[in-house]
């Protein structure tokens, strides 16, 4: 009686995420520069690594808080120009978790969720799992912009969610706060809501993120895993001013979602401004160095890009960049993994300080490759 249950429908949705994008080979021999997914270059702060040392109390026995107050107090406390009260902070595992919460109330069979190609992917996909169909507003090669008139123009259909990763990923671009209150203005006569991914956020100042925007369609999605860097705790939160949808998104969400260590780690990482004030100015020193680099090479082109966001996107006319990154020990997150891609274009993060020189080399040598 079970046969013929499961939604198998799902397997039609043919995309894939970057992460599951395929399987790269590198030369035997070689050490591989992880240039990849979007942690943080200079890895964990001395504050983490400390507190795990010292090994500070924390009953691991009983069950965590459903909702750790705690954290939600010092993310107000960390984010004071925001102006949000620990009401209006929702949690989650990770940034993806919390989006995935919000989808359970926002979309349904039927629902339609509108967004720009390339963003990231999973976001989409989590949507099509939904039942929801994904519309995209396809990005122009080879720079990519975010053309906010265009957006504008597709609201008129009235999605249910508009979503916009901000930074962009794989981009790195930036969409200016205008643009973006413009945007959820716009949204608030269609009865759209506006999802603002923010989980690169903390490479740019606090007074840019869209937290600061007082919409009540607005909710503002933010992660530890970036310049934070504890990708590893899977924390997650949202700034969200509408009292209903609050209220609707911790009635579904799981209980005790976020570990009690996670929970006080997450806590100890927001205390840390000097640690994410040494990423932010790592980020624009190694960057710059790469875009200048890139910039003399002929064939190569890297999209609209802010120079404080640590990833951007390389792309070529022909053939598969990936592999030929690869073959120099460069991982990346293929352009095969995006919505409207492939692997004439590679998502790259800049590498940790004590590998720079040498992919910048490695970058050097494949452009001199026919």
């Amino acid at each position: 009686m079970w046969k013929g249950k499961l939604p198998r429908e799902i397997f039609e949705i043919g995309q894939e995420g970057y992460v599951s994008a395929g399987e790269v080979t590198y030369p035997e021999g070689i050490e591989v520069i992880d240039c990849e997914l979007g942690t943080s270059p200079l890895g964990m702060s001395e504050r983490v690594c400390r507190l795990l040392k010292e090994g500070k109390t924390c009953n691991l026995c009983d069950y965590p808080e459903p909702e750790p107050n705690d954290l939600k107090v010092g993310i107000v406390k960390a984010h004071s120009s925001w102006k949000i009260s620990p009401e209006e902070v929702l949690v989650g595992g990770g940034s993806i978790g919390v989006l995935v919460s919000l989808f359970r109330v926002l979309l349904r069979p039927g629902s339609v969720m509108l967004g720009v190609s390339p963003q990231f992917t999973d976001v989409p996909l989590q949507a099509l799992y939904n039942g929801a169909s994904y519309e995209s507003i396809n990005l122009e090669a080879p720079r990519y912009s975010i053309d906010k008139n265009r957006i504008l123009e597709a609201l008129d259909r009235k999605p249910e969610v508009l979503y916009i990763d901000r930074p962009n990923n794989p981009t790195g671009q930036v969409l200016s706060l205008d643009d973006l209150a413009e945007l959820a203005r716009a949204a608030m006569k269609t009865g759209t809501w506006v999802i603002a991914d923010e989980a690169y956020g903390d490479f740019l100042p606090d007074e840019e993120s869209a937290a600061v925007l007082d919409f009540p369609n607005l909710v503002i999605c933010r992660s530890f895993s970036k310049g934070l860097g504890v990708a590893g705790i899977r924390v997650g939160f949202a700034v969200c001013r509408d009292r209903e949808l609050a209220a609707l998104y911790r009635k579904i969400q799981p209980p005790f979602v976020i570990g009690t260590l996670d929970a006080c780690i997450a806590l100890e990482v927001l205390k840390d401004g000097k640690a994410l004030d040494a990423v932010r100015d790592y980020v624009k020193k190694a960057k710059s160095k790469v875009l200048e680099l890139v910039s003399q090479k002929q064939g190569w082109s890297v999209a609209d890009t802010d120079q404080r966001v640590p990833i951007f996107l390389l792309s070529q006319e022909a053939g598969n960049i990936v592999k030929r990154l690869a073959d120099v020990g460069i991982a990346c997150a293929p352009g095969s993994g995006y919505f409207n891609l492939d692997d004439r274009s590679a998502r790259l993060r800049v590498p940790s300080p004590d590998k720079l020189e040498a992919f910048l080399e490695r970058l050097n040598i494949i452009g001199d490759i026919p």
